[in-house]
């Protein structure tokens, strides 16, 4: 068995291990080959293939934030590739690894039970029906909403960081460089759907959102800052969505959280008419 860095021509036989391994879990095939070929060359993730007879028998990525995804059968492949990914990892300074991971993927799930992972949480994934009767946001006095633009980019990080800093003992903050090509360079970014609520200039909150896709939504990242909680920025930046993604013919509008998140987020959520269909683990490796 090779263990090797992956190269441009390995992406079709990579997307097939995605393909596969997502059908396996869920009965359906959720990876976009269009998504991973914009993604594929971002700086600050290393990406590794583990190959024999001719063939690929598993696939793994590690990014700057310590965030890692493994596919593949092969029990060997796959110890093999986070052997690799560990070393890397240490290589790049990283504390820790994080992987989220649904029982049904039984290869991914099994690896991280012997490869020395511990259970730190559970993330829920929720969908709303955009057919619900929705209220009109809003907006906490001398609260001004607007769109985003380039120059916002370390502003916006910055809160993200903030606010997951704060209550997640295992997030990992990318380089900003890193950071913004993960979340603008593909085609899943539209600048109109990420919401920037300012006071006084000073940014309180915002809601990024991905563009559309087959009438589905997609609630990226959802934050307000310490002082302002409590005052309904949060759901209000949840309406303008909504709003937002009727206007563009979506149907409804999902997003992951962590079910622990101590903000009330699960909780905003659910009052809004979002509903759980689905559960990850969160599986920490220290390194």
């Amino acid at each position: 068995m090779e263990i090797r860095a992956a190269t441009a021509s390995d992406l079709d036989d990579v997307f097939d291990l995605l393909t596969v391994r997502s059908r396996a879990a869920f009965g359906i095939s959720e990876v976009r080959r269009d998504h991973l070929a914009q993604t594929w060359t971002l700086s600050g993730t290393d990406r590794f293939v583990a190959s024999g007879n001719g063939a690929l028998a598993g696939y793994a990525s590690l990014d700057s934030a310590g965030d890692v995804g493994f596919a593949g059968v092969d029990a060997a492949a796959l110890d093999g590739l986070l052997e690799t990914v560990e070393s890397r990892a240490r290589g790049r300074g990283l504390a820790h690894l994080t992987a989220i991971v649904v029982p049904e993927d039984e290869p991914y799930d099994a690896l991280v039970r012997r490869g020395g992972f511990d259970l730190r949480g559970e993330v829920l994934r929720m969908w709303r029906d955009l057919a619900l009767p929705a209220d009109d946001p809003v907006w906490p006095n001398g609260v001004h909403v607007r769109s985003y633009e380039k120059a916002d980019a370390r502003r916006v990080q910055s809160l993200l960081d903030e606010a997951y800093l704060a209550w997640d003992p295992a997030y990992s903050p990318k380089p900003h460089e890193d950071w913004v090509q993960w979340m603008t360079a593909h085609d899943e970014f539209d600048p109109e759907l990420w919401l920037l609520a300012e006071r006084d200039g000073d940014l309180v909150a915002c809601g990024l959102h991905w563009k559309e896709h087959q009438q589905r939504g997609w609630v990226k990242d959802l934050a307000v800052r310490e002082d302002e909680r409590g005052r309904g920025l949060a759901k209000a930046l949840l309406h303008e969505a909504f709003r937002s993604y009727r206007e563009r013919g979506a149907t409804r509008v999902g997003l992951k959280v962590e079910a622990t998140n101590p903000t009330g987020a699960p909780q905003l959520y659910a009052r809004v008419g979002f509903e759980t269909d689905r559960r990850y683990g969160t599986w920490v490796k220290e390194l």
